[in-house]
């Protein structure tokens, strides 16, 4: 029978693993103790909590929280499981930043979207847009159309004050001086 602490702690896991948008593993085990620290206020700063995890527990937390169970792989050694805020794909920028001074820093898996990813598809990950990169783009996809009807309207409206024109001085020609 498992103790109530250790309940307590798949609870809180799992609550945890319920409000994360993705969930990034990660291997620290020759990355320094101040190394490490700054990795956690980096993910902090972009809205993600680090946490070391037995990996047992972690398993069980997963499985109540509905995750895969495929998961299992990446629960082996030493193992800190990043959850990202709103933003699912800035910690693996985050990580991804850290790796090149951290070279220790080893990264092992994601779940992301109801979908695993494995440590061979990190640079997918992290060189994913940002939400606000594609607003931008969604904004410049709806704005060009837009854009284009206005020219449109615009040249349209430009020929029509022309043809006036021709007519009025046409019109002034043919009329009898008076």
């Amino acid at each position: 029978m498992p103790s109530q602490d250790k309940v307590d702690r798949v609870k809180e896991l799992s609550k945890d693993i319920g409000q994360a948008s993705a969930l990034y593993f990660l291997d620290f085990t020759r990355v320094g103790v101040n190394d490490f620290n700054g990795l956690r206020r980096q993910l902090g700063g972009v809205g993600a909590a680090v946490k070391i995890v037995k990996n047992r527990l972690a398993l069980r937390a997963l499985s109540e929280a509905g995750v895969e169970s495929d998961l299992a792989g990446m629960l082996r050694g030493p193992t800190s499981v990043v959850f990202a805020g709103e933003d699912p794909v800035a910690p693996a920028r985050v990580i991804r930043d850290a790796q090149k001074t951290l070279e220790d820093l080893q990264f092992k898996g994601a779940y992301l979207d109801a979908a695993i990813y494995a440590a061979d598809q990190f640079a997918f990950l992290a060189g994913l847009p940002t939400k606000d990169e594609l607003r931008a783009e969604l904004v410049g996809v709806l704005h060009a159309p837009v854009a284009q009807f206005a020219l449109g309207l615009e040249d349209l409206l430009g020929q029509m004050v022309f043809a006036l024109e021709q007519l009025l001085g046409r019109k002034s020609e043919t009329a009898p001086a008076g």
